[in-house]
């Protein structure tokens, strides 16, 4: 049971990392494996066993989390957008009472609070960027796959930068959306004509993967170990303004206006935000008592 719970926590984050206005690291933070997955990638040069035993579940729930987004979540925002936008940001939302509670014992400062301030002002500043254009031609394309899989994985771990919102800034979104659904359904037909072609792109991505995860884990590590609480402070201004980037986005990627939709629509989207929130709770809550109890 422990496992399992591990694994569903590990694919939020997964799913959270690629959709545009979402960080996958403030879904690690607000589901409390933050400090385990940074610890784990700080040990990682030094013990990368075992700093991978005690962190494999959610590296699973990861990978199974992008592959799920990569597949379905498109398709689920084209065909509800409004109460599958409201279902992330219920389930976001509903994360603040836990994170309040992580600060309730520390004495606060006026730096706690000026952090708080300069996430939310960092979130807003996401808003203005707008997407660039790229190549994707010869030693180019390979060169930028590299550059996503750092990007993607430095953003994976850094709280409030969302990785497919710096990837929509530098024109490379797309290139990641294509290329990820090549791989997938290469991988899941078992077509090995189609798998080779794939092969090269995937170990390059991989490889800044590496490159991005492990260089930002030992920042974030020191952050971690010497501001904790100023951490804290800086998620819960991210969370804050995130639900406001969410819609954004959301508005700014869809042709038609979203919200002139049905109040049919908006209903299901209460109900959805609602589930949201509850999903949180009894992932956050009832699931840190059974890991206890186990």
């Amino acid at each position: 049971m422990k496992q399992i719970i591990k694994i569903i926590k590990g694919a939020f984050v997964g799913m959270g990392s690629i959709l545009p206005g979402i960080s996958g690291s403030m879904i690690a933070a607000i589901l409390k494996i933050y400090q385990e997955l940074i610890t784990a990638l700080n040990d990682f040069t030094k013990h990368p066993l075992q700093a991978l035993k005690s962190v494999w579940e959610y590296i699973v729930g990861v990978i199974i989390g992008v592959g799920f987004g990569f597949l379905f979540i498109k398709i689920f925002l084209d065909v509800l957008p409004i109460p599958f936008t409201l279902l992330f940001i219920g389930f976001i939302l509903g994360a603040i009472p836990g994170i309040i509670k992580e600060l309730k014992s520390d004495k606060y400062h006026s730096s706690h609070f000026l952090v708080m301030g300069l996430m939310m002002v960092m979130m807003i500043g996401f808003l203005f960027i707008q997407e660039g254009s790229s190549s994707s031609e010869s030693w180019v394309y390979y060169t930028i796959v590299f550059l996503i899989g750092v990007i993607f994985a430095a953003a994976l771990i850094t709280p409030g930068l969302s990785g497919a919102t710096m990837l929509l800034a530098l024109g490379f979104f797309q290139i990641l959306i294509d290329l990820g659904d090549d791989i997938i359904r290469a991988f899941l037909t078992f077509n090995f004509t189609e798998i080779a072609p794939v092969i090269p792109m995937l170990l390059l991505l991989l490889l800044g993967a590496v490159v991005g995860l492990i260089g930002m884990g030992k920042i974030m590590y020191q952050l971690l170990t010497h501001f904790k609480t100023h951490f804290y402070f800086g998620v819960l201004g991210i969370v804050i303004v995130s639900p406001f980037n969410i819609l954004f986005t959301l508005q700014k990627d869809t042709e038609s206006n979203v919200f002139q939709a049905s109040w049919f629509i908006w209903v299901l989207g209460v109900l959805f935000f609602i589930i949201g929130i509850f999903l949180t709770h009894i992932i956050t809550v009832k699931g840190q008592k059974v890991e206890e109890v186990i």
